[in-house]
């Protein structure tokens, strides 16, 4: 018998693996594919190799503006495929067979099946644990649009496998992945349309980080339909016909391939969770704030537990459950997972990077909201590069600095939520995310010297402007 199966060897998975390995639990490792995940082999890695590709295309076309001419930039797509591949390779080195042997934990290769609470059936072999971590993933689902399912879409899966590229794209969905894969390939001399349902692109990010991306890509050549619905779709040959809805007025766009990037669902198809009686709600499994399924020793992480689709989330929710595993005892108690602040990132150029509430949000939450806005034009650094697309900005609100008189004054509130539209604007969020964690105020970012002439320069300018409003 195992003390822990874990189910999906993905970074949530070998996260929990690793962690209760090394505490001297007995692991099985069950993974049907490939370890590593989704992150590694159809998302974040290959690409982001692909966007700092595309980065570099559009660097080489860009330049002459800053007094370096050029001959053109040729793309070679065999290569970008390469370096994808190289960066995949050494990326998964960490997850290697041999490594995760070296943890102490049995890599079981093969489709898990629950055969009752306490087994699962890999491959006709029927492995026993006391307790079950399911880290299966996540998979893209496609709308239900007249004709599509018979067209010939692809996903962000497909995408990173192509070997060549076509002349046009349409893509379904201007979320964080159909942003990012808009502008690459937009970049790599690919026509691209990006139709999107709701009234803007990113909508669940800041309005004006919508805004601003939305202007870029248009800049850049990408057709950015919001507010459009297919209603039908339709090929033909080697064209794929969409006809859309676009702010009333009809229109078809016609394009070579058509990735949908509409949405991601829990995989948890085929792992009979009725026999192991884990309920299930609207095809997500349904967790406690300690991770727990309705069997309180089976654990979910990652995206099939149905929160943030992030791979940081998966990570530290399986470092959550990992500790719970081991806090075994009459005196030990479990810990809840502090989904609090969870940071993002789309990996545009610029980059939008959030963290916490906006400020529409915030107002709905907090009291004594305020925002504090610094414009990327009034950051050095950004002028230097002319990069001046974009935006800091911090939302504070009344914490408990507020409870004692006159605090509030000399450290600031406490920060509640942060947009940052800018270039490595992820790398930027960090110390606001620290600050957020802790409950710190923001004077805490703003009396914190800062490198000149630098981004991050930027972000303590934002915080200054709660006291100094010429910062």
């Amino acid at each position: 018998m195992y003390d822990v199966a874990v189910i999906g060897a993905g970074t949530g998975g070998l996260t929990v693996a690793r962690l209760t390995a090394q505490a001297g639990q007995r692991v099985a490792l069950i993974e049907r594919d490939r370890r590593g995940g989704d992150c590694l082999w159809t998302g974040c890695v290959p690409t982001k190799a692909l966007i700092h590709a595309a980065q570099r295309a559009h660097d080489v076309r860009e330049s002459a503006r800053f007094g370096v001419t050029h001959n053109g930039a040729g793309i070679d797509f065999s290569v970008i495929r390469r370096h994808m591949g190289d960066a995949q390779h050494q990326a998964g080195r960490a997850e290697s067979d041999d490594r995760i042997a070296s943890w102490g934990v049995d890599l079981i290769r093969g489709e898990a099946h629950f055969v009752d609470a306490q087994r699962v059936k890999v491959d006709g072999r029927t492995l026993t644990a006391r307790s079950f971590v399911i880290a299966t993933g996540s998979h893209p689902v496609a709308p239900s649009i007249p004709g599509l399912q018979e067209a010939p879409f692809e996903t962000n899966v497909e995408l990173l496998a192509w070997d060549e590229l076509p002349a046009s794209l349409a893509i379904f969905g201007a979320g964080p992945i159909g942003v990012e894969f808009a502008q690459a390939m937009s970049r790599l001399s690919v026509q691209v349309t990006l139709i999107e349902q709701a009234p803007r692109v990113l909508e669940r990010e800041d309005a004006e980080a919508s805004r601003i991306i939305a202007t870029v890509l248009k800049r850049e050549g990408v057709k950015v339909l919001a507010n459009a619905r297919v209603g039908e779709v339709s090929h033909a040959g080697q064209q794929i016909q969409l006809q859309v809805d676009h702010d009333g007025d009809q229109r078809a766009v016609v394009a070579e391939r058509l990735v949908v990037a509409t949405g991601r669902a829990p995989s948890i198809g085929t792992l009979n969770l009725e026999a192991a009686g884990v309920e299930v709600s609207s095809q997500r499994l349904t967790v406690d704030a300690y991770l727990r399924t309705s069997q309180p020793h089976v654990y979910a992480v990652g995206d099939v537990a149905g929160g943030a689709q992030f791979t940081h989330v998966a990570e530290d929710q399986g470092r959550t459950v990992a500790g719970n595993l081991l806090r075994r005892g009459r005196f030990s108690r479990p810990s809840k997972w502090n989904g609090r602040v969870v940071p993002r990132v789309t990996f545009s150029d610029p980059e939008v990077a959030a963290v916490g509430l906006t400020s529409q949000e915030a107002r709905r939450r907090h009291r004594g909201v305020r925002e504090w806005t610094v414009p990327l034009d009034a950051v050095d650094r950004a002028i230097t590069t002319g990069a001046t697309d974009g935006f800091i900005r911090l939302v504070t609100a009344r914490g408990w600095q507020s409870r004692i008189p006159g605090l509030s004054r000399h450290l600031g509130d406490e920060i509640v939520g942060a947009t940052i539209v800018a270039p490595s604007a992820g790398e930027l969020l960090m110390p606001i995310v620290m600050a957020m964690r802790a409950h710190l105020p923001a004077g805490v970012v703003a009396w914190n010297m800062q490198a000149y002439p630098t981004l991050s320069l930027g972000v303590r300018q934002a915080a200054g402007r709660m006291f100094d409003p010429g910062a």
